[in-house]
């Protein structure tokens, strides 16, 4: 099943379910919408809310893994996955949100006990960085801190940009195991995007979360580049957080967002790229660092989620709540050769 069928990124994973010859059950909350889209996909359509506890229950009780696409997770994952445990259905998601990866996480024996994996971040977060960072840890096996940086040069949709604004007053790192906040701007660090080092401020991507428990390394850092934007975000935060994070700003930031286009159009998608940088620290200060690029984010997203769903059918899991590469370890980069891992100099 794909839920959140109708989304933009949504949309796009039915998209590439059909191309790989699935026929997945499509989901959501809209009546006109779901059936829409199945009619036109000559899918089976399946219209519930995610509140509706017992109905989600039942909806699911014949569906061997739900691709979940219904955000914001910080909303819809629990509910998703309580469902999916009274349903012993595989559950499968995209999001990106630190806070999200750790409440699902405290799920693993739950889901080892109703047999399912928990596998959240299928798609550009966090698939990619994770990959990545797991080659560094397994060539770096004393490690104590991972620095993650990233160059995102794609328009966002409205999901990501939600996303972005809940997150606005809440950059976390992890230290010494544990999730803490810290100030928009407070740490920079220099990485190599390019040839040269490029500043990059400190911000709040999933692998804080999913970094930790793919590696067991206790420090873990995030960073965007130091572009003039997102310059521009962290200010923001750092003067105007609390009252940007506010439930009047946020009200109101969501309905300026979803004046916007649903994502970005094909012709963008095309010139899309985006960069990871990872960097693995030992106690004596030695460090490793990587790069990869990911082309077209949003596509990936799709083919990637597709892709992990597809092994789960297949029998290819492990219960409990997992990682990328926990689950499936570093053979999962041959189901995306796209992904190439460049060993650089720190």
């Amino acid at each position: 099943m794909i839920y959140g069928a109708t989304g933009f990124t949504g949309r796009l994973v039915v998209k590439e379910a059909a191309r790989r010859g699935l026929q997945p059950v499509l989901a959501g909350r809209s009546p006109a919408r779901v059936k829409a889209l199945a009619a036109d996909a000559g899918l089976e359509a399946r219209v519930v809310e995610l509140g509706e506890r017992d109905r989600l229950a039942r909806a699911l009780e014949d569906v061997a893994v739900v691709l979940h696409c219904a955000g914001p997770y910080s909303e819809t994952a629990m509910p998703m996955l309580r469902a999916c445990l009274r349903s012993h259905t595989h559950y499968v998601d995209i999001t990106g949100e630190i806070a999200v990866f750790e409440v699902l996480a405290a799920e693993d024996a739950r889901a080892h006990q109703a047999g399912i994996m928990v596998l959240p971040g299928a798609g550009f977060d966090v698939v990619p960085s994770d990959l990545l960072i797991a080659d560094l840890a397994s060539r770096c096996p004393d490690a104590r801190v991972i620095r993650l940086a990233l160059d995102a040069q794609c328009p966002m949709s409205r999901g990501t940009a939600k996303t972005g604004l809940a997150i606005i007053d809440n950059f976390q790192i992890r230290r010494e195991g544990s999730v803490v906040r810290v100030a928009a701007g407070s740490l920079s660090h220099a990485f190599r995007f390019e040839m040269d080092p490029e500043p990059a401020l400190v911000s709040a991507l999933g692998d804080v979360s999913m970094a930790f428990w793919s590696t067991g390394i206790p420090n873990v850092e995030t960073y965007s580049r130091a572009s003039p934007a997102f310059r521009a975000v962290s200010r923001a935060s750092r003067h105007f957080g609390r009252i940007l994070g506010s439930p009047l700003m946020q009200r109101l930031g969501r309905r300026l967002i979803d004046a916007l286009p649903p994502g970005p159009n094909a012709a963008q998608r095309q010139r899309s790229r985006a960069t990871f940088v990872a960097e693995i620290e030992d106690a004596s200060g030695e460090r490793r660092a990587a790069r990869m690029r990911v082309a077209d984010p949003y596509g990936f997203t799709a083919r990637s989620s597709v892709r992990l769903a597809r092994l789960v059918l297949q029998g290819q899991f492990a219960a409990g709540f997992q990682t990328p590469s926990t689950a499936y370890g570093r053979a999962l980069l041959s189901q995306f050769p796209e992904l190439e891992i460049d060993r650089m100099q720190a």
